[in-house]
């Protein structure tokens, strides 16, 4: 089934260099986000998807997908009858997956590749061992790899040729796999495919250059030229073919059984084919990255609007009280010597789905706090000193209510309400916060606070 493909404006560049050198972008490039999903639900594979965020590759199979984590560990869900979800391996160090029919594969960091899931055909079992390997990719009952040299190896059922018809040579950018076919992409941006024919899906490939993305959906392909514009052939009973949109600025294609996808330039989703599996409105728009298909669901990566974190007690910017510099990314170090605070944010600064986090850590013991909003960042955003720290928010300010920390943590939710109240916010306003906490052992300044790190944030509609 489609395998997504990293896709952003940010990011076109690097897709088609990254495509042409046979590679695939490190984990730690890629953009983190949560998952949204719709469609058929039959065996949870929406209803079951993975919440929070730090996801950062999504792949579907026939009833089931599969996630990557920021940490490099892989989270499976839907359909489970031949452990394609309880099988799942464990740890990290895992870059991308691909979901097949009933089976998964996932690519190590190392190059090397476990599958699991259905093995009666070799899908498993057939696994190539060795490193070396930069992408995956699986089809109902068979699956291809890519290795760094730029050539394929297939495996598992050899229905209509698929696996013995693998083109050799070197030369591969891409593949992409679905019903007992193929697609590779070349590094001069050409296609070939091969396997099951049946509507065209080999013989209508396009035979022009300028491609940096292919798609096999069930029983129609689609491709991404490099001005991002769509072409896609094979069966077309619901216009899953010949109603792809026009234009160019597309950034990633994908499709199902009866239904294709792509994402726009501004990062919201265009679908066409049958109506029931287009996402719902409550996941139109926004800066969705990647897409993924199963036979009747989608899975998109939304990138979230966390914010970012400044006004760091770390030494690049002003001087800490006493020289106590915190580690990288904290707050000024805590007076009992056990480092800085760090404020941190998760969910999305979105007045629709309010979903956003501030999240503290690294607190000396049980000590009440408060988050201090601003409208303005202190000092050009290096702060000022003020008890034990930096006080890195200024203009029209707001305090939270005190929160005491547990084992040195503690979290603020529901900003539309507590702490702050809904008329500090609007579509567009960009807020500063920072958590203040009594830090009453060793004061240096007599005044027993101290502060974290600053985060600052745009809220959208």
């Amino acid at each position: 089934m489609q395998n997504s493909i990293i896709t952003s404006t940010e990011l076109r560049t690097t897709l088609a260099l990254a495509l042409l050198l046979g590679g695939l972008l490190p984990t730690s490039s890629l953009a983190q986000g949560s998952l949204e999903a719709w469609g058929g639900t039959f065996y949870g594979q929406v209803t079951e998807t993975p919440t929070g965020p730090g996801f950062t590759q999504v792949a579907c199979g026939e009833f089931h997908s599969v996630a990557v984590r920021v940490d490099g560990s892989i989270h499976s869900w839907g359909r489970d009858q031949q452990g394609q979800v309880t099988q799942t391996p464990s740890g990290t160090g895992f870059a991308q997956v691909a979901g097949g029919g009933k089976h998964s594969l996932a690519l190590r960091t190392d190059g090397s590749i476990v599958s699991w899931g259905w093995d009666a055909l070799g899908q498993v079992s057939n696994t190539p061992s060795g490193t070396g390997f930069t992408q995956v990719a699986a089809g109902i009952r068979h699956s291809i790899a890519l290795r760094a040299d730029g050539s394929l190896v297939s495996w598992g059922a050899d229905v209509f040729g698929v696996v013995a018809l693998t083109p050799s040579g070197t030369g591969f950018a891409q593949v992409a796999a679905a019903a007992d076919r193929s697609i590779a992409l070349r590094s001069d941006g050409s296609i070939v495919s091969w396997g099951r024919d049946d509507y065209g899906q080999v013989t209508n490939t396009p035979g022009e250059t300028g491609f940096i993305q292919v798609a096999a959906a069930t029983l129609h392909s689609l491709a991404l030229r490099a001005d991002g514009s769509i072409v896609a052939w094979g069966i077309d009973t619901h216009g899953q073919v010949s109603n792809a949109p026009t234009g160019t600025g597309f950034l990633q294609v994908t499709g199902g059984t009866t239904f294709s996808a792509a994402i726009r330039p501004d990062g919201s989703i265009a679908y066409w084919g049958i109506a029931g599996y287009e996402p719902p409105p409550t996941v139109i728009g926004g800066a969705f990255t990647r897409l993924a298909c199963g036979t009747v669901h989608t899975v998109a990566l939304r990138t979230e609007n966390a914010g970012t974190a400044y006004c760091l007690g770390d030494g690049t910017g002003a001087s800490c009280p006493c020289s106590a510099n915190g580690q990288v990314g904290e707050g000024c170090a805590n007076t009992s010597a056990i480092g800085g605070a760090t404020l941190s944010a998760s969910g999305d600064a979105d007045l629709t789905l309010d979903t956003f986090q501030l999240n503290v850590v690294g607190v000396p013991g049980n000590k009440p706090g408060l988050i201090l909003r601003g409208s303005n960042q202190a000092n050009g955003g290096l702060g000022t000193a003020a008890g034990d720290g930096l006080l890195c928010t200024s203009g029209q300010t707001a305090r939270s209510q005190v929160q005491v920390t547990s084992a040195g943590i503690t979290t603020f939710s529901n900003f539309q309400g507590n702490p702050f109240g809904a008329s500090s916010y609007g579509a567009g306003a960009t807020t500063n916060y920072q958590f203040w906490y009594r830090d009453t052992a060793n004061t240096c300044s007599g005044s027993g606070f101290n502060f974290s790190n600053a985060w600052r944030v745009t809220w959208m509609p």
